[in-house]
């Protein structure tokens, strides 16, 4: 569609669209839209690059190699997934969408007229012509600002359809005879692919159970960045992406053991539950190639049949196993349900100064004591000497970066309360989007930490309270008390009096804090008067 100069209209609905209920909730993809509509409105277009997208809208660090995340492109895709949602509520009857074509960066501001709505019949979508199909995202012959798109520039999900022409009888005979032979092709084709797939179903099923012969050749790197290796074990398809952005990739490097795989929909102190639906179950080792240098390991676990509410009964002590790492041993008696606190109950152990053995890998060994060990996934991250990477994660939905360039992972760990948004714009701070969310209610968060002593911050706002904000009240009208581990943080905490006043940011640090022996630092937030409430939660390795 082709535009004015000054792009009146359309700022006028991007300003609609960031202000809508959609977008409001996801800070980083209204930050996101308004950065690519930005670089679009100033003719600048051809700088929507996946770097400069990563570095300047994203706030990753000059270093960032787009290669390596796929942080650009999920963003990018909730982005396109949001636009989508709000031009089917709230901007149904808008005459100018915004549009984000499937594999482009650069945005399109396209008249109601020439968007396809979903159902048409590709006959009639086939004339209309420069227009987006809703179903598929496939753009027609039009770039940003009218110019025409080369051939080579078009990307399409699905086949593009064909315009109806005219044949002649000759021609028709010709192209029936052409349809018949290709149609006999394809059948020959089909019937191989079905063959194969049967032969190959059976292979992987007769490997997958209590096989003790070791999977393919191991690759020499870790496959997403050289660096970072996350394996979902017992999982079976290519790949998943988690909450916050990160690439985890299907079961891999194991040896013996069979995999379980369930339906459970519910698990505790976690944000991501696919992740421990299936698993690697027996006695069973992994051999992950591994670059030099030194790492932090994640191991993670969820009890799947043991407990008083399950049909197997049992409890602590029903499953306890050990694991070795490069022939050492790294848990001894790991017994997850009691670590845990339950059944169906997410359990991360973080070791820290991980490397390699001499021969460039990673082995670890799953040792039986009492039934069957197991493990749900497994992550390897480069991390300093003698300290874990930060912890940083927002009571969110979703993940934020800062302007530091600090990745927050949305809200999990907890148990307990609830979460809500606040449409309340939070001043005294740099990082209003750290306070766009609350948990509030009784409730803790059990952050996984190696040993060690930690810094905590914790991040308040009183955005209920107040007469700028919905709640009456101010001073006293909600007091609380934090807990790590049982020691007392803060004992009769007023956000509204300690921040002085409502919608004010407030932060408190607490150094020295070590984890419990389940490897855990367990905040807990007690209320007093009214709900207790947190935004945000940061913990860094004080180690030396």
């Amino acid at each position: 569609m082709a535009t004015s100069s000054n792009h009146q209209e359309e700022k006028a609905e991007l300003d609609q669209v960031l202000s809508s209920e959609v977008f409001a909730k996801s800070p980083t993809s209204a930050k996101l839209l308004q950065f690519i509509c930005k670089k679009y409105f100033e003719d600048k277009a051809g700088d929507l690059k996946e770097y400069s997208i990563g570095v300047e809208a994203l706030g990753r660090p000059p270093d960032f190699d787009p290669t390596a995340s796929s942080i650009v492109r999920v963003e990018v895709h909730r982005v396109r997934e949001k636009l989508k949602k709000y031009y089917e509520i709230e901007g149904s009857d808008h005459p100018i969408r915004v549009w984000l074509q499937t594999g482009h960066y650069v945005p399109q501001f396209l008249r109601r007229a020439e968007v396809v709505p979903v159902g048409t019949p590709k006959t009639e979508a086939a004339h209309v012509e420069g227009a987006p199909n809703l179903q598929t995202n496939t753009l027609a012959v039009e770039s940003p600002g009218g110019r025409p798109l080369p051939s080579s520039q078009i990307y399409n999900e699905d086949a593009r359809v064909s315009t109806s022409r005219t044949l002649s009888p000759d021609a028709k005979w010709a192209a029936t005879k052409r349809f018949w032979k290709a149609l006999a092709v394809s059948g020959t084709v089909l019937v191989a692919i079905v063959v194969f797939a049967v032969w190959g179903f059976r292979r992987a099923r007769t490997s997958a159970v209590g096989s003790l012969v070791p999977p393919s050749k191991p690759l020499a790197v870790a496959w997403e960045s050289g660096d970072e290796i996350r394996i979902l074990a017992g999982y079976t398809k290519d790949r998943y992406i988690d909450r916050a952005g990160r690439l985890w990739q299907t079961d891999r490097y194991y040896h013996g053991g069979s995999v379980l795989e369930g339906t459970r929909d519910f698990i505790a102190r976690t944000s991501d539950p696919t992740m421990f639906r299936s698993a690697r179950i027996g006695e069973f080792s992994y051999d992950i190639p591994l670059k030099p240098g030194t790492y932090e390991l994640r191991l993670f676990f969820a009890e799947p049949k043991f407990g008083p509410a399950t049909y197997a009964g049992g409890g602590e002590s029903s499953r306890i196993f050990s694991v070795e790492m490069n022939g050492k041993p790294l848990l001894s008696d790991l017994d997850v349900v009691s670590q845990s606190g339950g059944t169906n109950v997410a359990l991360v152990r973080i070791t820290k100064d991980v490397s390699p053995a001499k021969d460039g890998y990673l082995h670890l060994r799953f040792i039986r004591t009492e039934d069957q060990p197991l493990v749900n996934a497994l992550e390897i991250v480069p991390a300093n000497p003698g300290k874990i990477r930060p912890v940083r994660l927002v009571a969110q939905d979703n993940s934020l970066t800062d302007h530091a360039g600090r990745a927050w992972i949305p809200d999990t760990y907890y148990v307990g309360g609830r979460l809500v948004r606040r449409k309340v714009l939070v001043a005294g701070t740099d990082e209003p989007d750290l306070f766009a969310g609350e948990r509030y209610g009784r409730f803790d968060y059990s952050i996984p930490v190696a040993s060690g002593k930690y810094a905590v911050t914790l991040y308040f706002s009183e955005t209920y309270f107040g007469a700028v904000n919905s709640g009456s009240g101010g001073v006293g009208s909600r007091i609380l008390d934090v807990h790590c581990n049982g020691v007392p943080l803060l004992t009769n905490f007023d956000i509204f009096k300690e921040a002085g006043g409502a919608s004010r940011a407030l932060s408190r640090t607490f150094h020295g804090l070590e984890p419990n022996a389940a490897g855990q630092l367990v905040v807990s937030f007690i209320p007093v008067k009214n709900y207790a409430c947190v935004n945000a939660l940061e913990v860094v390795d004080e180690s030396e």
